[in-house]
């Protein structure tokens, strides 16, 4: 057997059955995608309209200065799309869509049991890693650090128990010891 029939055949398997864990993995990466997907569907669709709705949106939360957490987070959040030309909207819309759509991609693989989409979820969070990284350095946050902790905590998971790049014995030892 050749190499790449080999790597064919393990990305091609049923994996073992979800647990607890891992549903907990799918919920958020199909609820984080579903919602990117659409932000990225309404930058791409209507940026001016949507960049006017943003700038709306934070006047009206300017207006009182006692408002509450809700409202101060949506402000903080929303107050910079609304300074984007109409071109970096669009590149976000874009880029928004191709993350939104990477995200329900893990998850429906991760649902249906498929070892490349426990590959997929490790590796695209290992490339997210450093860039959330860079951003609790610069800027720390709870939001921040706990989307760098659970990230972090889903790359450890799914790669020491799904037996993922050789470790714990690889996945010869998976449906031993699992």
């Amino acid at each position: 057997m050749t190499l790449w029939q080999k790597i064919k055949r393990e990305l091609g398997r049923e994996t073992q059955p979800v647990d607890t864990v891992v549903r907990l993995i799918i919920l958020e990466r199909a609820i984080r995608g579903s919602l990117v997907f659409i932000l990225g569907i309404a930058l791409l669709t209507r940026s001016r309209s949507v960049v006017s709705l943003v700038r709306q949106w934070v006047a009206e939360l300017d207006v009182n200065p006692e408002r509450r957490l809700i409202p101060r987070v949506l402000g903080t959040v929303l107050r910079p799309v609304g300074q984007f030309s109409t071109r970096t909207v669009l590149l976000i819309g874009i880029g928004a869509l191709l993350f939104g759509l990477l995200e329900l991609t893990e998850a429906v693989g991760l649902a249906r049991r498929r070892r490349w989409a426990e590959y997929l979820t490790v590796i695209a969070g290992c490339i997210g890693i450093p860039l959330e990284v860079s951003e609790v350095l610069n800027r720390q946050t709870p939001v921040r650090i706990s989307i760098l902790l659970i990230n972090v905590a889903i790359v450890i998971y799914l790669a020491w128990q799904k037996h993922l790049f050789g470790l714990r014995g690889g996945v010869a030892t998976e449906t031993e010891t699992s």
